[in-house]
């Protein structure tokens, strides 16, 4: 009797240790980085300017991932629109009510249905190791006093290009 007794608890305690180490097991993950990144000045109305984005991304995980959602960040920017300045569209509370709406008639809602706002780009799948290009428009905007001024894009270093979220491929 006392033998089975040892033996069970021999058994269980071998169960707990290997079900302890198959848990502790390094999860492999997706990891992804900017390889590319280029910033072109598009002028969309007699007025307005934005910068648009291009470039490539690379999977240098262990794993496959799926949707990842890339955009870009003018880190200069403000959030107010105000002529002569560049800006980045966001709901805030520092734009008057009018003032939201006539930005939202402009370069749009943010919301899905509306096919207008590009400034993102998310990307289906991306197997380990493997390059996919990305493209995306209007994340900061410039508006001129007069249709024949262009404005100059703000230093690249103060430009970036952000990976927001991808999921890993579980396999």
């Amino acid at each position: 009797m006392k033998n089975n007794v040892r033996i069970t608890i021999l058994a269980c305690s071998l169960l707990i240790c290997l079900i302890w180490c198959v848990s502790c097991e390094k999860k492999k993950e997706g990891k992804l980085e900017v390889t590319q990144k280029t910033y072109h000045l598009t002028q969309f109305s007699d007025n307005g300017w934005s910068i648009d984005a291009t470039g490539m991304i690379k999977n240098t995980g262990e794993v496959d991932v799926k949707r990842a959602v890339v955009t870009g960040v003018c880190k200069s920017c403000i959030e107010v629109w105000t002529p002569q300045r560049w800006f980045s569209y966001s709901q805030n509370e520092d734009i008057v009510s009018s003032e939201q709406k006539d930005v939202v008639k402009t370069i749009g809602s943010g919301l899905a249905e509306d096919s207008s706002f590009d400034q993102k780009d998310i990307i289906g799948y991306i197997a380990a190791g493997e390059e996919k290009p990305f493209s995306f428009k209007e994340f900061a905007y410039f508006y001129t006093q007069s249709p024949n001024q262009k404005p100059e894009m703000p230093p690249e270093e103060e430009l970036d290009i952000i990976i927001e979220s991808f999921e890993t491929v579980g396999k």
